[in-house]
């Protein structure tokens, strides 16, 4: 059964599709994949083999950042690569009015880090779960690390956010748009599928949200 709405105490966001978006409608990893001589064919083979359990998250992120530090890849370049996203329309002002009415806010995504800090470096989220780059003092990536939290992790990474505040899961919602966003189904008190882009997710959250502004959660944790 759905948690009544006013006994959410912590709200969980994603971040591509969710917070922020890109005109084709791609993710961060699609459009540096491209940018770093791979093709949306290879982006979808490989996230195939994933799906069909032939290569790890680990191997998957592996993969595609090998391809871009191959290629000799750079902070600036990656930075304008993001400067191509940009926030939803309403989310700086829906999250800050959502911390004003006195909600935790957290992020777990399979994003990137870079992403969020460059859109949105004075977020207010408490606990951010995302994938990790690092770069030396001359700007040239150099290394990573992988979220342990994205698909299936991210029901873990909820259990130990919920834990860290002493917050019961039930009193938890999760707002997201993605295949990878399945796996909450049922486990926080609220799912909201923004503008899903899985059927699964449509099918399977409490609330869905289409053609709408994104303050629409305003009227939903009110």
């Amino acid at each position: 059964m759905m948690a009544s709405r006013k006994d959410i105490d912590l709200i969980c966001f994603d971040v591509d599709g969710t917070l922020v978006n890109h005109p084709s409608g791609m993710v961060i990893w699609e459009i540096l994949n491209i940018r770093y001589g791979g093709s949306l064919e290879t982006n979808k083979k490989r996230y195939r083999m994933f799906h069909e359990g032939d290569i790890t998250y680990d191997e998957w992120v592996a993969l595609d950042i090998g391809d871009w530090l191959a290629a000799g890849a750079t902070r600036d370049e990656i930075l304008a690569c993001v400067a191509e996203f940009e926030l939803v329309a309403g989310a700086r002002d829906t999250v800050d009015e959502l911390v004003r009415r006195g909600y935790r806010l957290a992020i777990i995504s399979g994003t990137l880090d870079i992403v969020l800090e460059t859109l949105f470096p004075e977020h207010p989220f408490d606990d951010v779960y995302t994938n990790k780059l690092f770069f030396d003092d001359a700007g040239k990536l150099t290394s990573w690390r992988a979220t342990l939290f994205d698909g299936h992790g991210k029901p873990d990474a909820l259990r130990e956010i919920t834990d860290r505040h002493s917050i019961d899961i039930r009193r938890s919602a999760f707002v997201g748009d993605g295949e990878n966003d399945v796996p909450l189904l049922g486990i926080p008190g609220v799912v909201v599928a923004y503008e899903p882009r899985s059927v699964r997710l449509e099918k399977g959250a409490d609330i869905v949200i289409k053609n709408e502004a994104f303050t629409r959660l305003l009227d939903i944790f009110d």
